[in-house]
Order: C-alpha cells, then sequence, then structure tokens
C-alpha cells in the first residue's frame, strides 16, 4: 500500500478505532495526528495540508454509501477556521466539497464554498483567505455566498480595496482636505477598514455583518468618535463606488463595472452619542490667555500662527493651513481663497491684529505660510493645530477645546462686539441657501466686511488689553 492509500485507509481506521488505538499506524501519523489536536482539528483525517495527489487519493478511496465521509484539512493560523474537503459517495457519484470549518461557542461550523474540481485547490484556498478568514477571525458568521458567485457575470467587480482607493482618489482630485482622514481611516491606519473587512474581497459582496464586528469592537473600547468616523467614510466610499459606475462626466468610468448594487452601511445605524454639536466657546479672558500663550510660542512650531489667525479672523483651520503668497493680498490688507469648504470663492478684509501675524511669518520657497513638515510643497495637514491646542491645555490646565471651538468663539465673541449676525455669516463663509442668495446676489459686500472687521479689531484689542470682562 503506498503512502497515499495509507493515509486514506487510516482515515478510514481513525472513524472505527479512535486514538486510544492511533499508535498502531506508527509515528509518522502520531507526529500528524499531534499537530492536528484543538478545537479546529480535524479529528478524522491525520492530514495537515491540502494537496492535489490527496485530494484524487480521497475521492478514489471515498467510504461507501451511508452517512460516512472523509475530510481533508488545510493548515492554517488559530482562529481563522480551515479550508476543508468533504468527500462522499452518492447514489451515482463522489462528492467532492470544499467548506469553511469554523467555531463559534464550541460548536463546529460549516460554510459550502464550492465544489472540487469545479473550484480547484488553489482557487479554494483564495476563496477562503480572501472571502471567509477574515469575518472568522473576526468573530462573525462566514456567510454562504456561492451560489451567488458561481454565477457571477461581472469578473471584473471591485474589491474592497480598489473602491477605497478610487474614493480617496476622487477626494484628491476634488482637492478636498477630508482626504487625508479618509486614507488614513480606509487604508492606512494599523485597523484600517479595508483589512478589517477583507481587502481582497468583491466590495459588491460585503453585507452589514462583515461590517459590524469591526465598529462594535471601535465602539466597545471607548473610540466613540472613530467607530462614527470609520462608519461614515465606508458609507461615503460605497455611496461613491454607487455612483462611479453611472457617472458620465467622468470618462474613465466609461466601461467599468464596479458590481456595487447596494451600501452595506446604510443598514448599520448611526451612533447618536458620537456626533453630539459642542457648546464650547473661548471667555474673553480665555481668549486673551491662549493669544498670549500662542505669541510666547511661535518659537516651537509656526502653527501658533495659524491658531492667532483663527483667533483673529474666525475662519475654517483647514483655509488657515493653506494661507499662501496667492492668498495674501498684502496692498489690500485680504485674504481670498478661489474655492474653499462650500465649493465657493472667500474673500475677508484683515484686522490690525492679523496682519501683524501674517507680516512676522516667512512663507517657504513653495510660498506656503504652514507648510507640511516632510512635504514642502504641501500645507499642513488640518489636524496640526489639534496638537498644539492639546499642548497648551496639557501645559496650562485650561479648559479643554478644540481648534473648531475658536470659530464658534469668534461668532459668539462678534456678535457682542456689534456685529449683525448677517456680517458675521459672510466673513466666516456660511453659505446662504435662498435661491436669490445662491443664483441672483454676486455683490461682494467687501464694504460692509470692512465696516465690520473694523467693529471686531477695536473689540479684540479690548479683548487682549484685559478690558472686557467675561
Amino acid at each position: 500500500m503506498n503512502t497515499l492509500n495509507s493515509a486514506v485507509f487510516c482515515a478510514h481506521r481513525w472513524r472505527t478505532i479512535g486514538p486510544a488505538r492511533a499508535g498502531l499506524f506508527g509515528p509518522y501519523w502520531q507526529q500528524n495526528l499531534q499537530q492536528a489536536k484543538g478545537p479546529t482539528a480535524n479529528k478524522g483525517n491525520p492530514f495537515s495540508m491540502l494537496t492535489e495527489a490527496g485530494i484524487k487519493a480521497a475521492i478514489r478511496h471515498a467510504p461507501g454509501s451511508g452517512r460516512a465521509q472523509t475530510i481533508i484539512k488545510d493548515a492554517g493560523p488559530r482562529g481563522a477556521g480551515r479550508l476543508a474537503l468533504v468527500v462522499r459517495s452518492l447514489a451515482t457519484r463522489v462528492a467532492a466539497e470544499w467548506y469553511a470549518v469554523y467555531f463559534r461557542a464550541g460548536k463546529r461550523g460549516l460554510t459550502k464554498i464550492g465544489t472540487y474540481p469545479d473550484i480547484s485547490l488553489a482557487d479554494a484556498r483564495e476563496k477562503f483567505r480572501n472571502e471567509y478568514a477574515p469575518t472568522i477571525l473576526r468573530g462573525a458568521m462566514p456567510k454562504n455566498k456561492y451560489a451567488r458567485r458561481l454565477h457571477r457575470k461581472n469578473g471584473s467587480a471591485v474589491t474592497v480595496r480598489e473602491l477605497f482607493t478610487a474614493y480617496v482618489k476622487d477626494l484628491k482630485r476634488q482637492d478636498k482636505s477630508a482626504s487625508y482622514t479618509a486614507e488614513r481611516v480606509l487604508l492606512k491606519r494599523e485597523d484600517n477598514a479595508a483589512d478589517m473587512i477583507g481587502g481582497d474581497r468583491i466590495a459588491g459582496d460585503i453585507e452589514p455583518e462583515d461590517i459590524m464586528p469591526m465598529l462594535t469592537t471601535a465602539h466597545g473600547r471607548g473610540t466613540i468618535a472613530m467607530a462614527h468616523s470609520m462608519r461614515s467614510w465606508i458609507h461615503s466610499a460605497y455611496s461613491f463606488g454607487m455612483r462611479a459606475e453611472n457617472d458620465y462626466t467622468q470618462a474613465g468610468n466609461a466601461g467599468s463595472k464596479w458590481g456595487i448594487k447596494h451600501n452595506p452601511v446604510s443598514a448599520i445605524a448611526t451612533d447618536p452619542n458620537a456626533s453630539c454639536p459642542s457648546n464650547r466657546y473661548l471667555s474673553p479672558s480665555e481668549l486673551r490667555a491662549f493669544w498670549l500663550w500662542c505669541e510666547q510660542n511661535e518659537y516651537r512650531t509656526n502653527l501658533c500662527g495659524a491658531l492667532l489667525l483663527m483667533m483673529a479672523t474666525g475662519q475654517r483651520v483647514q483655509e488657515i493651513v493653506r494661507v499662501s503668497v496667492e492668498t495674501y493680498v498684502k496692498r489690500e490688507s485680504l485674504l481670498e481663497w478661489g474655492k474653499t469648504k462650500n465649493g465657493l470663492p472667500h474673500c475677508i478684509p484683515l484686522p490690525a491684529q492679523a496682519l501683524a501675524v501674517l507680516d512676522g511669518l516667512r512663507p517657504n520657497v513653495n510660498g506656503l505660510y504652514f507648510p507640511h513638515r516632510w512635504q514642502p510643497d504641501k500645507p499642513a495637514l488640518s489636524t496640526g493645530p489639534n496638537k498644539v491646542v492639546h499642548m497648551y491645555i496639557e501645559e496650562t490646565g485650561a479648559r479643554p477645546f478644540v481648534p473648531r471651538d475658536i470659530r464658534r468663539t469668534w461668532k459668539t465673541l462678534g456678535g457682542r462686539a456689534g456685529i449683525s449676525k448677517e456680517d458675521r455669516d459672510r466673513l466666516q463663509n456660511h453659505s446662504k441657501s435662498d435661491v436669490s442668495s445662491r443664483h441672483y446676489d454676486r455683490y461682494d459686500y467687501i464694504k460692509e466686511k470692512r465696516a465690520a472687521v473694523k467693529k471686531w479689531q477695536a473689540f479684540l484689542s479690548a479683548i487682549l488689553a484685559g478690558e472686557v470682562k467675561d
């Protein structure tokens, strides 16, 4: 009896004689049986690795009719399940079927992958590795998608990683500042969404239960905002993918097949506690204290200058860090952006305090006042000022706040300065939604803006002099 026949013979005998008498087959079988111990072990077969020769031998020596079957398992990391081939005799033929084998609550589970030889050993391993093992590792139930995949007509459907990469690329094409955060959450973090879901899985096959374990884990460890952010970015990526195949304005999408028919995140409820709007704003004394600290610490980081500009103008973080020699129109004391967060151009007159900050800074060779530390041809990340604020809070024991709260502070204190809400909205680029403002009114309101900034300049001077009470 050759080695392969002996292996199959041993598999049959194992069901009959049990582990107590397995030693009759000698040290070779004992060694292989020892490797197969544990909750995912194949107690009906001494093999620890699938081979084409072993599969053919198992089929040739399939057990007789009835419930008897031969199971051959592949090796793999603990907790990721196993690829298994189940061989059994039917009335007219021998069936060999691929299964993903896993354990839940001490009970073995089987999910069918396909049949042999319709799916080869190499293809079965790839399917198991990309579509089933990630789900098993996360503790989810691997859903049987065999019937749908067997008749897949769209062989060019994108994977999860390809979808996320295309989405981030589209954000960068539109020059969206959020592209950095999206790329980290979806693709670059150690616990990025692509790896957690299964980057090589077909994007159109992902279901809510494939995403839920990842969000549950993040939420369970207390990172509520991160779980909410991950859900949001995955939802946006799938929304992009659903539109991309049918976007006639992008020539690159012509003829492409994305294979995404629904957004799996839509069925996952949002966490209402993760996006509660903040009411935090700095009092006049808090604003003064932070202003003085930033002036004293500009030598440590030029982002202190960015925060000073935010306090002086009330603009968004991402727009301040993009200030360049082209944005700063010194002769007219203006900052002009060709495109902002709401997609519109924006122009503001500068108070004397902001002019002093800008004139005290030196732009780099690329014309940027706040360049990226490692990529000097790009502006600093919009998350950079957060670190400076955190440093200030740690060193002074100040009541916590974030850079976005500075914008709310300007809006609030600007009202105390006597600036109308309409003028404050214009200065902060809060776009109006009425038809007249959106489609007809093209007046730049620069005269009204200058008058409002003059009021703010006087009020800010009084705050920094300690003359305004809380």
